[in-house]
């Protein structure tokens, strides 16, 4: 997926996806993997709303955050203090090698046409011995599984491009020279019409492709039809790696 599409997207949903975002991270859980210093240089791929820059930001000499949504990038500049605002794709980020000793970055990959290439994006910003905090869905490792939650997210989400098991992720962090410190899971039960609310989905589309895919939970951990919606249990991984 291009940026120009999700610009479209996260622009439509902006003041919505900001309100759901602010109960997404619990803060002891970010801060204690990040453990932010105030020697720290830190990067917030992907910041939306400016969540964990907003997190993180006081703890640290610099934070910068970047988005492809300039509606995302101007509630950053409103919600956070000191925080420094650019408009910027994960796959192409602008700055020097070895600028930052701390990059965050939740909830973007799925939406990557090329996670390899952010992750070597973010390796190539951070310095040996850099923290990369990683966060996003935490895919199913059964195909089949992974298959059927991608056509759930794209009937809610056109801007999901592929959710990653986590034996993926590790692989793609490896690769790009980091070694995986830390690995930490969240897990959430959802409903799906506050889930397809803060998309601006058409939720009869989002129950359709839950029902095709009820007998393999629709790629969540669990999937039941409780009175009158779907409930389901989904897992938020968090990895802290370490460039080499």
């Amino acid at each position: 997926m291009t940026g120009r599409p999700v610009a479209r997207q996260f622009g439509r949903v902006a003041d919505i996806y900001a309100e759901a975002e602010t109960r997404r991270y619990p803060p002891d859980l970010v801060l204690g993997l990040a453990d932010p210093d105030h020697d720290d240089l830190h990067l917030d791929v992907g910041t939306g709303p400016g969540t964990l820059a907003g997190l993180i930001g006081p703890h640290v000499t610099r934070s910068v955050g970047t988005d492809v949504t300039p509606e995302m990038l101007d509630l950053c500049m409103s919600r956070t203090h000191g925080v420094d605002c650019i408009r910027a794709d994960a796959h192409r980020l602008p700055f020097e090698e070895e600028a930052f000793t701390l990059v965050t970055c939740g909830s973007v990959f799925h939406h990557l046409e090329d996670p390899v290439q952010a992750v070597t994006e973010a390796a190539r910003v951070l310095r040996p011995g850099g923290r990369f905090l990683l966060i996003d869905m935490a895919g199913p490792e059964h195909p089949a599984r992974r298959q059927a939650r991608d056509e759930v997210e794209r009937a809610r989400d056109y801007t999901h491009v592929g959710i990653l098991a986590p034996s993926q992720v590790q692989a793609m962090l490896d690769g790009a020279g980091f070694d995986l410190r830390e690995e930490e899971r969240q897990v959430e039960d959802r409903r799906d019409d506050d889930w397809a609310r803060v998309a601006g989905a058409d939720l009869e589309a989002v129950r359709k492709e839950l029902r095709r895919h009820q007998r393999l939970a629709g790629g969540f951990q669990a999937l039941r039809w409780e009175g009158d919606h779907f409930l389901f249990r989904r897992e938020r991984a968090y990895y802290l790696a370490v460039r080499r």
